[in-house]
Formats: structure tokens, sequence, C-alpha cells
């Protein structure tokens, strides 16, 4: 099973956090909080003026949101339209 996108955030905190409980030879357990967020369903997307380049282009083509999320609930066999 694949799992959805998701994106993990490290930051200066996180890895003084580290370094304080390997430190003391506490466990590094992690515990996460969840934010899930999409956008309007009829919303175009597609690669920023930054990132626009013919690869990205052909690589990540136009496509509505809507699309998107179904596409990822599908791989993840979450998809519950059929």
């Amino acid at each position: 099973m694949l799992a959805g996108y998701h994106e993990v955030i490290v930051n200066d905190q996180t890895m003084s956090a580290i370094s304080t409980k390997k430190a003391k030879k506490q466990s590094l357990w992690r515990v996460s909080s969840t934010l899930f967020a999409h956008i309007q369903s009829d919303q175009v997307l597609e690669p920023l003026a930054p990132f626009s380049t013919k690869e990205s282009v052909q690589r990540f083509p136009p496509k509505k949101a809507g699309q998107q999320v179904t596409e990822e609930l599908q791989a993840i066999n979450l998809d519950q339209s059929k």
C-alpha cells in the first residue's frame, strides 16, 4: 500500500530537542500533529512560474485539485466513489 503525499518538517528546535534527549539517553519516539487541508476542487494545479519548465509541465500537467485528491485516494485504496 502506498502512503499519501505528506511533508515532514524538521527545524532547529527539533534538532535541539533530539540532541537534548540523546544526551539524557531518553527515547527519541516522536509525536506528530497532523493537519489536512486542500484548496477548492475546481482550482487548477500547475507548476508555479519559477518551476514551470518544459520538464516540470510534462511531469505535472495542469489538473484540477479535485482530480488530484481523487488520484491520491485511489493510490492508497481509499477511493469509495466506485
